[in-house]
């Protein structure tokens, strides 16, 4: 009983002191996603894609005002579609 409680305010008390707050500010960093290449997410990167690339605008496909700056590419860069 007394091994039991005190693995629990130990489980307890290490869970406080490994749990952190998160200090950020308003900068997001330019965090990219990938599937094996399959798949690619690249938020606010505003970077122009390849020549061999088929490119799809959210723009033009549903008139978007504001763009995000984000990318998907399939099958490593074979399909983009770009909000920008």
């Amino acid at each position: 009983m007394k091994l039991r409680n005190l693995l629990l305010i130990s489980l307890a008390a290490a869970g406080f002191a490994l749990s952190g707050c998160n200090v950020a500010n308003d900068t997001t960093a330019h965090q990219k996603s990938t599937f094996w290449g399959l798949y690619t997410y690249e938020p606010g990167c505003y970077t122009p894609t390849s020549d061999f690339s088929i490119n799809a605008r959210t723009e033009d496909v549903a008139g978007m005002e504001l763009p995000s700056g984000d990318r998907v590419s399939f099958l490593w860069g074979l399909v983009s579609v770009e909000d920008y």
